[in-house]
């Protein structure tokens, strides 16, 4: 099996498809936006997680892609914090959205794309950041499921219980 099939299916796993664990899609169905925003203690919401899903794949897909990035960031914590105060509808859809570009924008990218250096200062190929993207994300749908779970609004019809 290549990298790109690879790539391809933990993506679904990620985004639509349940597998092992429970897809973003199916991790955010039916939160209303006071859940999503609910936080307990430091821990970030639900909201704020997703936001951060946002800010680095968002980022991550332009440079895929060859577009120049955008801001420099001082600190993560700023990534969990939405760019232009978007509702909790439009913050989900642009979710979903930035997870199908990237499901595009591996299916046609160029094979020897992804051995190629992921950043312009170091040798990290792209299908070493890949990997990662979708290792961190998965990490993070589990922390919403969690967190859910710990408010008391998560269905274990949905998986995992």
């Amino acid at each position: 099996m290549d990298q790109k099939t690879i790539f391809l299916r933990q993506m679904a796993a990620n985004h639509n498809e349940p597998n092992w664990f429970v897809p973003v899609e199916r991790a955010l169905d039916g939160l209303t936006p006071e859940q999503a925003n609910e936080k307990n203690g430091i821990s970030n919401s639900i909201s704020e997680i997703v936001n951060h899903l946002i800010f680095w794949n968002e980022r991550y897909l332009a440079r895929f892609k060859g577009i120049s990035q955008g801001r420099k960031i001082e600190s993560n914590d700023e990534t969990f914090h939405s760019e232009n105060d978007q509702d909790w509808e439009s913050a989900k859809k642009q979710l979903q959205n930035v997870l199908n570009d990237w499901v595009e924008a591996v299916k046609s990218a160029e094979d020897d794309l992804f051995e190629k250096s992921a950043h312009e200062d170091r040798h990290d190929p792209w299908y070493s950041v890949l990997a990662n993207i979708n290792i961190h994300n998965a990490y993070h749908i589990g922390q919403i499921v969690e967190i859910r779970k710990t408010n008391g609004n998560w269905d274990p019809k949905k998986g995992v219980h």
